[in-house]
């Protein structure tokens, strides 16, 4: 990937696997009410493993800004960048969402890693499934889906989230900081 000029990476990369998850999640939720459990439960799965992918590529992309040296990011380290990602973090209402990024790289560590040992975990579990296709609405806030409608979700210490808002309210804070494309 090194080759790729920073908004190829962002928009061919990054932008096209969280529309593909989201495109996958839309999808699988529609299925759930058919009759066809089989086709059901393999689109929840592609949708799980989309989302997978969108979040390990939307958690890494501050690593990569770094790299293609993007003039917002001048001087900053990568815990400098994470800092400001979270402090500029917003959900749709523009509330603050600063623990949104910290969520995103803790469950992009814990689908490489499959175990989290490192000291810094604060919200999702050091072991266990840390998303999952759900029933359940987001217990934390009111995002996501309703009405009982199936989705996937991060498992925090303190509830539950959709996996699908924290990734829309990070790459919005990503597009509006870099001046990149929205998703």
């Amino acid at each position: 990937m090194g080759g790729l000029v920073l908004e190829n990476h962002w928009e061919r990369i990054v932008l096209a696997s969280i529309r593909e998850f989201l495109g996958a999640e839309d999808y699988a939720t529609s299925l759930w009410t058919g009759t066809d459990g089989e086709a059901a439960r393999d689109a929840a799965y592609d949708a799980l493993r989309r989302s997978m992918v969108s979040s390990i590529f939307l958690h890494h992309f501050s690593e990569v800004a770094v790299n293609r040296q993007h003039h917002a990011l001048h001087g900053m380290t990568k815990i400098d960048i994470y800092n400001e990602l979270a402090a500029r973090s917003v959900g749709p209402d523009q509330s603050a969402r600063p623990e949104d990024a910290k969520i995103l790289g803790e469950v992009a560590d814990a689908i490489k890693h499959g175990e989290l040992t490192a000291n810094h975990i604060r919200h999702v579990a050091r072991n266990g499934r840390v998303i999952e296709w759900t029933h359940e609405a987001s217990s934390l806030l009111l995002e996501g889906r309703a009405n009982n409608e199936p989705q996937i979700i991060v498992a925090t210490g303190n509830g539950t989230r959709s996996l699908r808002a924290v990734l829309q309210n990070v790459c919005g804070t990503w597009s509006t900081w870099l001046g990149l494309a929205p998703l």
